[in-house]
């Protein structure tokens, strides 16, 4: 059972004074069941919250289908615990101490915020239409885009406020952040072009001009380079940040759609939304050097911590690829859910 309150002062208001729409928390009557859920999830590490532990990768992954965020342990492949979150969750973003995630909910018009320590759902942030994407920044506060609002916002998760507004030339889509957090990167659906964010300043820098239609975007570790997916093509684009020089690379497979840099910065991992395969390139060489197949329709992929293996979220054949790096070998899949899209590793 969820119930609608009244949003105290803490937590509804910025120092600004930008009020939050309404903000849901849970009642006592779900407190239980919920709880019971997320709970479940400290048996990974037999100690308080949740977090990967000695029994495997803590996967985090959203299922649109069935309304859902799944955790399951990526070793074992069992499923620790399916949380009712709303209504098609879509996008994941997790702090880099693993003890809070975003969830986007276009579809809802909302923000869910998990605390993976209580653990329990945080809140909601329900401030603009179409909530895309979201990214943390080094300062615990996260950026999170709205495809029909051409802004960008500033929130803290733990107060449920909003700390900046950003006005853009058009509605945003995937967003990232150097690794230093100096940076943001934004695509926008329908556009040939990127936007450069200060976000000290939370401010426009500059627009890129690319090709095509750049979708998903992410940095390589020393955060000088950027790679993007030009859905419904058979390329993606490096970025160098320091020259604004746009490379195009080819991939080989049909609408890459999301990607990921392994930890240590030697290859990108591109997926195929079409031809249901994930593309594997050397950032050195700056070419491919494997395709590895995937599920029906893969969307987000990521990277175990130590990355040693790679998780694929197939859309819809509605299960997990796991893959090993080193040998580029197919694990083999974990049924999951319907309609499953972002997935994080913890």
């Amino acid at each position: 059972m969820w119930t609608s309150i009244t949003a105290s002062k803490a937590d509804s208001a910025s120092p600004s004074g930008v009020l939050l729409g309404p903000v849901r928390r849970q009642g006592r009557g779900g407190q239980s069941l919920l709880s019971a859920l997320l709970a479940s999830l400290i048996l990974l590490t037999g100690g308080s919250g949740v977090q990967a532990g000695q029994a495997g990768d803590l996967v985090i992954v959203t299922a649109e289908g069935s309304h859902e965020i799944v955790f399951l342990d990526g070793t074992s492949r069992q499923i620790q615990a399916r949380v009712p979150s709303g209504v098609a969750p879509h996008n994941l973003a997790l702090r880099a101490d693993g003890k809070l995630l975003l969830a986007t909910a276009p579809a809802a018009g909302e923000v869910v915020v998990l605390d993976l320590q209580a653990p329990r759902i945080h809140g909601r942030l329900t401030l603009g239409r179409k909530p895309h994407s979201a990214v943390f920044l080094p300062d615990g506060t996260a950026y999170v885009t709205y495809e029909a609002l051409p802004m960008l916002r500033r929130v803290d998760p733990p107060t449920l406020s909003v700390k900046a507004e950003v006005s853009l030339p058009e509605a945003p889509h995937n967003i990232a952040v150097s690794p230093d957090g100096q940076v943001a990167l934004l695509t926008s659906l329908g556009s040939s072009r990127i936007w450069l964010v200060n976000v000290q300043r939370d401010q426009v820098m500059e627009k890129i001009q690319t090709a095509g239609s750049p979708h998903d975007v992410v940095f390589e570790p020393k955060g000088q380079v950027a790679w993007i997916t030009n859905w419904e093509s058979s390329l993606i684009f490096r970025v160098d940040l320091g020259s604004r020089r746009v490379m195009v690379v080819p991939t080989g497979g049909k609408s890459p759609h999301h990607l990921a840099v392994t930890p240590d910065g030697k290859e990108v991992w591109i997926t195929n939304h079409r031809s249901g395969d994930v593309t594997v390139i050397d950032t050195a060489r700056r070419e491919e050097v494997a395709r590895i197949p995937a599920g029906k329709a893969p969307h987000h992929i990521a990277f175990s911590r130590d990355g040693r293996r790679a998780y694929v979220a197939n859309n819809e054949s509605g299960d997990i690829t796991v893959i090993d790096v080193a040998s580029r070998r197919d694990l083999g899949q974990i049924p999951t859910g319907r309609g499953l899209h972002g997935v994080a590793v913890r």
